[in-house]
C-alpha cells in the first residue's frame, strides 16, 4: 500500500511538471522585454540611466508643452558627456547665435572648431520629433558602451541640448548599455519603410488605423552637412497644414530649423542609423493624413516626402 502511494504521488508530481510545460502554459508566457523609458521633465531628461544590452527600446513621454526628439547615439572610447557638452553642444549654440545676428562669417568660423572625434559619434537611432502629449518609442540593437539621448530641437533660438550654466547638462542624457544581454526578440512589424538614397520606399506590408510597428530598413546612407543622415520623422497633415514647412522643419541647419513651435503636430518616427541596420518604431494613426519627412536639407527634392492615408475601418 505504501508503494502504491509512492507512485501515485510521483505520477502527480510529473503531471504537474508537464502541465506546466504544456502547449497552453508556453502561449501565456511573457516575451522578454528590455524597455528605457524616460520622461521629458522643463528641460531635461529623466528616468534610469542603464539598459541591458541586445534589443533595446527607448520611450520616450512628451508631456512637456513642446516638440522633442531624442537622438541616441554611441560615443567613442574616452569621450563624455561633459566633453559633448563642452565642445560641440557649446560651439554649435555659438554658431547658431552669431547666425541669428547676422554675423555669418563669425557663425562658420566658430562651426570649424569642432574635435575630429566627432565624426567618430555613431547614430543609432532614437525617438523621432513627437510634438506635446505624444510618447515616442523606438527599438534599436545596442551593443554595451556609453551612449547619448539628446534633443536639439530649438525654442527662441537656443538648442534644448544647451545649458547656459557651466558644466550644466541641457537635453542631453548619459546612457550605458550593460555588457548583460536584456534577451529581448527582434520586434514584428506591420509595414517596413526602405530608405534609400532616392527616398523612401514602403517595401512591405501597410501603414493601418490604430498601433503600428514600422521596421525601418537603411539600405543606404548618406551624412548631410557632415553631420545627419536619412531618418523618417511622421506628421499629421491637417486641413490647414502648411505640408511644405512641415517637411523641411526638422532640418536643423536653417535658422528657423527645428524651432518651436513646429509647423504641425509630428506623432514619432525614428533617427538616422547606419548603412544596413534596421531598426523599428511605434506610432498611433488616426484615420486621415499624415507625412513623413527626414531631417535632411531639400528633403522633398530628395525623394525624403511620403505622403500617407489612413482609411477609417
Amino acid at each position: 500500500m505504501g508503494d502504491l502511494m509512492k507512485n501515485a504521488a510521483i505520477a502527480a508530481i510529473l503531471a504537474v511538471s508537464v502541465a506546466g510545460c504544456s502547449p497552453e502554459a508556453a502561449e501565456t508566457a511573457q516575451p522578454a522585454t528590455n524597455l528605457l523609458e524616460l520622461e521629458v521633465q522643463g528641460m531635461a531628461f529623466t528616468g534610469p540611466d542603464t539598459i541591458k544590452s541586445g534589443w533595446t527600446t527607448i520611450r520616450v513621454v512628451n508631456n512637456s508643452g513642446m516638440t522633442h526628439h531624442a537622438l541616441v547615439y554611441r560615443l567613442p572610447d574616452g569621450i563624455t558627456a561633459h566633453m559633448v557638452d563642452e565642445q560641440v553642444v557649446v560651439p554649435i549654440q555659438q554658431s547658431l547665435t552669431a547666425a541669428i545676428e547676422g554675423d555669418m562669417e563669425k557663425a562658420a568660423a566658430i562651426a570649424s572648431t569642432m574635435p575630429a572625434w566627432v565624426g567618430d559619434l555613431t547614430w543609432l537611432g532614437g525617438p523621432g520629433m513627437m510634438s506635446d502629449g505624444i510618447t515616442g518609442e523606438a527599438t534599436m540593437y545596442l551593443e554595451p558602451g556609453n551612449y547619448l539621448v539628446e534633443c536639439y530641437v530649438k525654442t527662441n533660438g537656443v538648442q534644448h541640448n544647451y545649458n547656459p550654466v557651466p558644466g550644466e547638462l541641457g537635453m542631453v542624457f548619459p546612457l550605458t548599455v550593460l555588457e548583460e544581454e536584456g534577451g529581448m526578440a527582434e520586434p514584428e512589424a506591420n509595414v517596413t519603410l526602405t530608405l534609400t538614397n532616392r527616398g523612401y520606399e514602403i517595401s512591405d506590408g501597410a501603414f493601418k488605423p490604430g498601433d503600428n510597428s514600422v521596421r525601418v530598413r537603411f539600405a543606404e546612407q548618406q551624412l548631410y552637412n557632415n553631420f545627419v543622415g536619412h531618418d523618417a520623422h511622421v506628421f499629421r497633415i491637417e486641413q490647414d497644414t502648411d505640408v511644405g514647412a512641415a517637411t523641411r522643419w526638422p532640418d536643423f541647419f536653417p535658422v528657423d530649423g527645428q524651432q518651436t513651435p513646429a509647423p504641425a503636430r509630428f506623432v514619432g518616427g525614428i533617427h538616422d542609423m547606419p548603412q544596413g541596420a534596421i531598426g523599428y518604431f511605434k506610432l498611433a494613426l488616426e484615420p486621415g493624413d499624415y507625412g513623413i519627412t527626414a531631417e535632411i536639407p531639400d528633403a522633398e527634392e530628395k525623394g525624403f516626402f511620403k505622403r500617407i492615408t489612413i482609411a477609417a475601418d
